[in-house]
């Protein structure tokens, strides 16, 4: 071996024992998940690197303990406000420095954020794709110690892609200002169009792309066509049992299927955009503890909800893709042990789902005349309103402009597109407050103000780092804590914020819209009519794809997901409600004579095979292995017993 190699490899011995060391510190984990440790590696040997990796596969640490390891801060790219701030907080709960900066916040707490991370004091920062559409915003991060970027569900910068958002875009002009700093780019679900997409976007330069086999041997997917999907749901929960996820399309929907699964002895709460974040919080961690047995959701539920022990997953309304599908009945199983994702739907759904396409693309003269509407509502004038951050009040506009709402919302999408305006998902972020008086100042206050001292010293006895950062709160659990209602907390934080003791920042459950660019005359808005053919026929596409999965009974369901993204070396799943199908007319016989045979007794192959006299070898060796993969039974020292 050559010098230089030795070197080289001792090197690398090195940093895997740093990034052990960071893992067992941070996380109290031994060893790394499959492919983490590799994608790690390639982001510390300066690697441009693309990780595709499952839902539950663990994408997060692949940028966290590099992040760690080469020091400074690690600007993080992501498009949802609840997913940037779960992490911030579970980076935090480590002892890990890390702040989001998101829509929700005003010019003093990205001011304050921003000056935290020039002086080296954050080690994660995060931030919304739409951030970097502003120049001032680019030009005050250029200042700060980046040692790597990470973007996030990445598969939102492809127009091939589900879920395309244009301000991913921008993020190849910040590799101007960091010349040397690598990306690592990250995303449960892309077909090959989109992994090529993503580093031509990106820029990438000395690539490594490193993909998990999206197969997955513990997950049971069964399509079901059917008319009653809600009494087979029933009897599903009582057969399967455990932890399990209702997906359904709108909001009134999950409020009427929890009250169902209440009234049939079922634990069930209902979780869509529309609740406000304390509720939202609530009931996710009421399900995440086992409280509740079952979450009713739209798809605003589940982006960075890490639960182990789901057994079960149900749409109970088609998805408009498959790559939304794979990622929601991922969530399915993480522990690896059997679970189930299901679809249950009727011809109606497929057609509901081509009756909603149409809606989902707007005609152009109609996008602009909502961008028109939103513009005055907000008094917006023309020429001016870059960087403003409003509350999106949909339904006061639509009755002001007489716009109907599904069609507004999704005008907006196409205004994101073009780069108006960018829609902000809201209520996740909680109410926040900053000191700004000294604490010589604060006494002074509190002397000449005595009713408002008990506030102001459970403040500061119950949060730390008052003085630096905005610090989220909670109004009930300190209303409940000074002994006064939460109506009169809020009113007391308003006025000490008008006599600037300190800067209160309340919770909104709106969502926000942000002017990308100064407003244009309507008739002067641009769209490229070849880009707009070419989203419309990509999201049919789509839809067309998940119609023909929910119709397809003669190949195998994982065979189906997996050959769309792009994977081919297979073999049927022998589980799903195609193989299944497939299978021997005495096959649960068998299943049943093996379990009979091995009741209060350990057996070898040999021995079965001999009680089984009368099956066909293929049959029941086939059905043997399913009871060992389900977990019924065990094998010690080349012997088989009942688990």
């Amino acid at each position: 071996m050559k010098i230089s190699e030795i070197s080289h490899s001792v090197v690398k011995t090195n940093i895997k024992e740093d990034i052990q060391a960071i893992l067992k510190k941070h996380w109290g984990f031994d060893t790394f998940r499959a492919l983490q440790e590799e994608i790690i590696l390639s982001v510390l040997d300066k690697h441009d690197t693309l990780a595709l990796l499952p839902t539950g596969g663990g994408k997060s640490l692949c940028f966290q303990v590099p992040g760690l390891v080469l020091g400074g801060t690690t600007l993080v790219i992501s498009p949802l406000i609840a997913l940037m701030n779960d992490q911030v907080q579970n980076l935090k709960k480590r002892g890990i420095s890390a702040v989001a900066i998101s829509a929700a916040m005003n010019y003093k707490e990205i001011d304050i954020a921003l000056n935290n991370a020039a002086l080296g004091h954050v080690q994660f920062i995060y931030i919304s794709p739409e951030r970097l559409q502003n120049e001032n915003f680019r030009q005050k991060i250029s200042y700060l110690p980046i040692t790597l970027i990470a973007v996030d569900e990445a598969h939102c910068i492809s127009q091939w892609g589900y879920d395309f958002r244009p301000s991913y875009m921008k993020i190849a002009e910040v590799r101007a200002y960091f010349t040397d700093v690598k990306i690592i780019a990250l995303t449960a679900s892309a077909t090959k169009h989109v992994v090529e997409d993503i580093q031509t976007q990106l820029e990438f330069k000395n690539q490594q792309v490193f993909r998990q086999s999206f197969e997955r041997h513990n997950l049971r997917y069964v399509v079901q066509l059917e008319e009653n999907k809600i009494s087979r749901l029933l009897k599903m929960i009582a057969n399967i049992g455990g932890s399990g996820l209702v997906y359904v399309r709108n909001r009134k929907k999950t409020e009427e299927l929890a009250l169902f699964l209440k009234k049939n002895k079922v634990s069930a709460l209902a979780y869509h955009a529309g609740l406000k974040y304390e509720d939202r919080k609530n009931i996710q961690q009421q399900w995440i503890d086992n409280k509740v047995q079952v979450i009713c959701a739209t798809n605003a539920f589940g982006m960075g909800i890490d639960k182990p022990d789901v057994r079960f997953v149900v749409h109970l309304d088609l998805p408009e893709s498959l790559e939304a599908y794979f990622q929601e009945a991922g969530r399915a199983g993480r522990d690896g042990k059997i679970a189930y994702s299901t679809i249950f739907f009727t011809k109606a759904d497929q057609q509901r789902l081509l009756d909603n396409f149409k809606l989902s693309f707007p005609e152009l003269t109609y996008i602009k005349q909502c961008y028109q509407a939103i513009c005055n509502y907000y008094q917006v004038a023309i020429g001016s309103g870059q960087g403003m951050s409003v509350e999106f009040e949909i339904d006061k506009i639509c009755n002001s402009y007489n716009l109907q709402p599904i069609l507004l919302y999704n005008s907006i999408r196409f205004l994101e597109k073009e780069n108006y305006i960018s829609f902000l998902d809201g209520g996740f972020e909680a109410s926040k407050i900053l000191f700004l008086a000294n604490k010589d100042e604060i006494y002074q206050f509190q002397v000449a103000y005595p009713k408002f001292e008990l506030l102001i010293k459970t403040l500061l006895r119950s949060y730390g780092g008052l003085f630096e950062n905005y610090v989220p709160i909670n109004e009930k659990d300190l209303a409940y804590r000074v002994k006064i209602s939460a109506v009169t907390i809020t009113e007391q934080l308003r006025y000490l914020d008008q006599q600037q003791i300190l800067s209160y920042v309340p919770q909104s459950a709106l969502p926000k819209l942000m002017f990308l660019q100064d407003r244009v005359n309507a008739k002067f808005v641009e769209f490229n009519p070849e880009n707009y053919a070419n989203l419309k026929q990509r999201h049919l596409d789509r839809i067309e794809s998940v119609i023909d999965y929910t119709d397809n009974t003669d190949l195998c369901r994982q065979v189906q997901l997996l050959m769309y993204f792009n994977e081919f070396n297979y073999s049927d799943c022998g589980h799903c409600d195609v193989c299944i199908s497939k299978r021997p007319k005495d096959y649960e016989k068998i299943k049943s004579q093996i379990l009979g045979i091995l009741k209060n007794r350990y057996l070898s192959l040999d021995e079965i095979k001999e009680n089984l006299r009368s099956s066909n070898d293929e049959t029941w060796v086939r059905a043997f292995n399913e009871l060992i993969d389900d977990g019924l039974v065990q094998e010690k020292e080349a012997r088989y017993s009942l688990r």
